[in-house]
């Protein structure tokens, strides 16, 4: 499994990123023309990768902090072309609207800037998310072969 491999169905994903499968749904549904940037539809069936469910799971937290769900899925998914480290954070001023808005720091420098910022631990939740989604996978592959 890889960073990109959309292999997890729409109950784990919800699981994962801390969404109500209902909640999934409607956000979905919401925003449908950006499902490309966190989702695959197949056989009338939708997959995720465990990029795409740290996307939601960031975009979750940026929606929480006050941004709407378009614009949080699109900051999210901005910043998460790969990986990042484990002590990356992704800092965004609390105004911005913008999808490549914000940065991610690692090594804890200073905060760039004095205004009100959105910090979020963008590294563990990653590291989280591909944990999570690697014992799901390493869990079927047992289940299946016994």
């Amino acid at each position: 499994m890889t960073w990109q491999d959309r292999v997890f169905t729409r109950a784990e994903a919800a699981s994962l990123s801390g969404l109500h499968p209902v909640t999934l749904d409607v956000v979905l549904h919401r925003t449908k023309p950006l499902a490309p940037l966190y989702s695959e539809k197949r056989k009338g069936r939708r997959w995720f990768s465990a990029k795409d469910i740290t996307v939601l799971r960031v975009a979750y937290e940026l929606e929480r902090a006050g941004r709407n769900w378009p614009t949080a899925i699109a900051q999210a998914f901005e910043h998460l072309a790969t990986p990042p480290p484990g002590d990356a954070l992704l800092v965004v001023p609390v105004l911005s609207v913008s999808a490549t808005s914000g940065r991610v720091l690692t090594g804890l420098p200073a905060l760039p800037g004095s205004g009100s910022m959105i910090v979020l631990p963008i590294g563990d939740i990653a590291a989280d998310v591909v944990s999570a989604c690697e014992h799901i996978r390493e869990t079927a592959i047992v289940a299946v072969s016994e």
